[in-house]
């Protein structure tokens, strides 16, 4: 199984992860790299993409993976000959098995500009509880879920918990 980096710029940020997905097909097929199908009735492209990152935020470290008898070098090639330019591959390498990508992934770094100083991170880290309200307008204890936080000039730079217990970074905007 080769498991591929990509990036999500340039306008990709504001494309639901299916559509990410879809736009991945489409590259393959453009590129003719050839990929494994699954059996069954409606066969389709094996290719498996990490936990889908909300609509808005750029990522520099998106993670997939597929079956394919190219090299890694041949894929890259061909793949970012054929890709739109916000959904670049920067690395691929090969692994024995199909790894559960989101069970492997639990955790993911976001920076968020302009939110260094309405933070308050001393507090933050300091307590065992922190309260944000949710999109439903729901208070959750959210402190569990924050790994590190920490000021980078005037952004913040935030390790929070990814897969099933998530945290969502964009509701550090509405602190």
């Amino acid at each position: 199984m080769l498991v591929f980096r990509y990036v999500k710029t340039d306008g990709y940020q504001f494309v639901s992860h299916l559509d990410v997905l879809r736009h991945i097909q489409k590259t393959f097929i453009r590129g003719e790299i050839p990929v494994e199908y699954s059996q069954g009735f409606n066969p389709h492209m094996l290719i498996f993409l990490s936990n889908p990152l909300g609509v808005g935020i750029k990522s520099e470290a998106e993670y997939g993976v597929t079956a394919t008898s190219l090299s890694v070098e041949e894929f890259l090639e061909k793949y970012n000959a054929n890709c739109p330019q916000g959904i670049r591959c920067v690395n691929a390498f090969y692994v024995e098995k199909n790894p559960n990508l989101a069970a492997i992934i639990n955790s993911a770094e976001y920076v968020m500009k302009g939110l260094s100083e309405k933070v308050d991170l001393e507090k933050i880290l300091a307590s065992d509880c922190f309260l944000m309200t949710d999109k439903k307008g729901n208070e959750k204890n959210v402190r569990d879920k924050i790994i590190s936080l920490k000021r980078d000039g005037e952004n913040l730079v935030a390790v929070l918990k990814s897969g099933a217990e998530n945290l969502r970074p964009d509701l550090f905007s509405a602190k």
